[in-house]
């Protein structure tokens, strides 16, 4: 492959990583997320939970989240990449405002971390699998 199709190609991947994170994951955008990830797709979570979900579905998610955690910005560590999977590092900050697991909001600026791998088919998201700090936030927010 030429020098300017491996440039095209590794943009081609940081625009749908981009795109996973700062449209789809901070800002619910279902334009990107319908340009980017299958309906219906496979997402994982922590302790084996598998969930087919639609794209109506994920952003519904999205959007009672975003009501929750407001001013989300992330921030990718690392990307390691051997198709079809992606598996990418991130960091997120965002102002907490309650209603997660009934802990009270005290409009705190919280941090999480996590690694996301992504499967992808034909140019788009079919499955991923997440694990992230879920557990040491819901500590520091209860505590």
């Amino acid at each position: 492959m030429s020098e300017s199709g491996e440039v095209r190609s590794v943009m081609a991947r940081e625009d749908w990583i981009d795109a996973w994170f700062l449209d789809i994951w901070a800002n619910a955008s279902s334009s990107s997320l319908a340009e980017y990830v299958s309906d219906p797709f496979i997402f994982h979570l922590p302790g084996g939970r598998r969930h087919p979900l639609s794209h109506e579905s994920y952003l519904s998610y999205l959007l009672l989240w975003r009501q929750k955690f407001k001013s989300v910005a992330f921030s990718i560590s690392d990307v390691i990449s051997q198709p079809p999977l992606t598996v990418v590092r991130y960091r997120c900050q965002a102002q907490y405002h309650g209603g997660w697991f009934n802990l009270p909001g005290k409009k705190q600026t919280i941090q999480m971390t996590g690694m996301i791998q992504f499967r992808l088919e034909n140019g788009l998201i079919v499955e991923c699998w997440l694990e992230d700090s879920s557990f040491e936030l819901y500590k520091r927010l209860s505590g």
